[in-house]
């Protein structure tokens, strides 16, 4: 897609013009090109250090549902107590728990207990037991186990795909501001050239005025002339100071600092058809990606709506070994066994409210489709509209070259036959004020030509290439049936 392009990005100096100068003394300013500025920005931007933090934390919540959902569990048990009867008991354990992908949960304990009771011998007793709980239908599998997991993963590669799209709009911001920069500083430039040569003009058409060579109506034009540029200077001047506090704070720097910019060279874009383009954004796009990902989403939420109308049934195995008798020596001896085994049932016969939910599920994902074709649409609304917004301010940019050309040879023809007294005051103001626009003309062309290729690298999702890993999220064979 790009002809002569270095990695990413391609920045030089332009000898047209002169640099940038904040509003500070030369010595205190920094030299800063547009690829400086962009890495500047990147990396100390407030807003993406603070997105940064926020996937983070969704990292962090990540880790928290995995642990949740199958990190080891270790529960300490105990309770004393005294009832009606006189009697008095004592408890006190550990248990180790742990809980696979497909439910079966594994506990292993360990215990003592002593009840006193008035009038009779104490009761002591010791146990180690094991216990298997296997959920069946509603609650087997990974689709329910593992779904804290997923939606939590889920969440961390919104967020990721977000900060991505943020960070690719930056680098056309910061562009936008660069070029802009130096478009107002070439304006304050041209309108103060343009106020010393009027100065000259009016100085010379007040001399003749009194000759009958210039009139007084010529005069008074140069005058307002001048004092229009007066005026524009003093705006632009103070647009100047705010817009680099502006970018001063899009690189994430102090607002007073101050920087040297020079003007980059033009990016030359290879341009592809538009269905190429098209096919290049829709792999390359972090928001399409996440659009394509609700899809998955909302088919496993109702694959999960769907399940609630299965039974909640376990089949629990349980273990025990233990001792007891009126000394701990006989409660340590561990020399009986007991065994369970057992299947339980959980379910509300009621299922309309499940079969509401499995609706609404339906719903949702089939919402996830029509985003995800608006999604695709409005790409390839962007991308025809970012190809056509390059070619033209190409083309704009060599008009407005070839009109400065000719204006200035107007120019200077007209103050040359002023001068020599062969032509009016009125010729030689029309052309300057002609050459000054016409001047700015090419400058603001060169600005919107910079800009779109910029903005169209960021509309093909390739300005800021994202990770592979958050734009297509690799489909997982799914290991159990609804």
């Amino acid at each position: 897609m790009r002809k002569g392009f270095q990695g990413w990005l391609v920045a030089g100096a332009l000898g047209l013009a002169l640099p940038v100068l904040a509003q500070a003394p030369e010595g205190d300013a920094m030299p800063l090109s547009l690829e400086e500025a962009i890495e500047q920005a990147l990396a100390h931007n407030r807003e993406l250090v603070k997105g940064a933090l926020d996937i983070q934390g969704y990292r962090l919540a990540e880790e928290r549902a995995r642990e949740t959902a199958h990190g080891i569990q270790i529960v300490p048990e105990g309770s004393v107590g005294a009832g009606s009867s006189g009697s008095e008991t004592v408890r006190a354990g550990l248990g180790v728990q742990a809980t696979g992908s497909h439910g079966t949960r594994v506990s292993v304990g360990g215990a003592v207990r002593q009840i006193e009771v008035d009038g009779a011998a104490a009761q002591r007793r010791g146990e180690i037991r094991v216990e298997v709980e296997q959920p069946l239908f509603r609650n087997f599998g990974p689709l329910v186990q593992d779904e804290p997991v997923v939606a939590a993963s889920e969440t961390l590669l919104a967020a990721r795909r977000a900060w991505e799209r943020d960070r690719s709009a930056l680098v056309v911001e910061v562009v936008a501001l660069y070029e802009g920069l130096i478009y107002l500083r070439h304006q304050i430039d041209s309108d103060e050239a343009f106020s010393a040569r009027m100065e000259r003009l009016y100085a010379l058409a007040r001399a003749r005025e009194p000759q009958g060579k210039a009139t007084r109506t010529e005069v008074l034009r140069m005058d307002l002339q001048r004092g229009e540029a007066a005026l524009r200077l003093e705006t632009e001047r103070a647009q100047l100071a705010i817009q680099f506090q502006e970018f001063a704070h899009l690189l994430g720097l102090p607002l007073d600092a101050a920087f040297r910019l020079s003007p980059p060279a033009l990016l030359d874009l290879e341009v592809a058809d538009a269905g190429r383009a098209l096919a290049v954004a829709l792999s390359e796009r972090p928001d399409y990606a996440q659009a394509l990902q609700d899809i998955e989403t909302g088919d496993r939420q109702l694959r999960l709506a769907r399940r609630n109308l299965l039974p909640d049934l376990r089949l629990t195995a349980r273990q025990t070994t233990f001792g007891e008798g009126e000394e701990w020596s006989d409660a340590g001896r561990l020399d009986q066994d007991a065994w369970f085994a057992g299947l339980t049932a959980d379910m509300n016969l009621n299922l309309r409210g499940a079969r509401l939910d499995v609706a609404r599920s339906g719903l949702a994902a089939e919402a996830s489709r029509q985003v995800a074709e608006i999604v695709r649409n409005r790409l390839a609304v962007e991308v025809n509209s970012g190809l056509s917004t390059y070619r033209r301010t190409r083309a704009t940019l060599q008009l407005a070259a070839r009109n400065r050309e000719l204006a200035a040879n107007r120019a200077a023809l007209a103050r040359s036959l002023f001068e020599a007294g062969r032509a009016s005051a009125d010729s030689v103001s029309d052309a300057e004020s002609d050459l000054v626009d016409a001047e700015l003309g090419e400058l603001a062309a060169r600005r919107e030509a910079s800009v779109s290729a910029y903005r169209l690298l960021h509309v093909l999702g390739t300005l800021v290439p994202a990770p592979r890993e958050i734009l297509r999220a690799e489909k997982k064979e799914a290991t159990n049936e609804d």
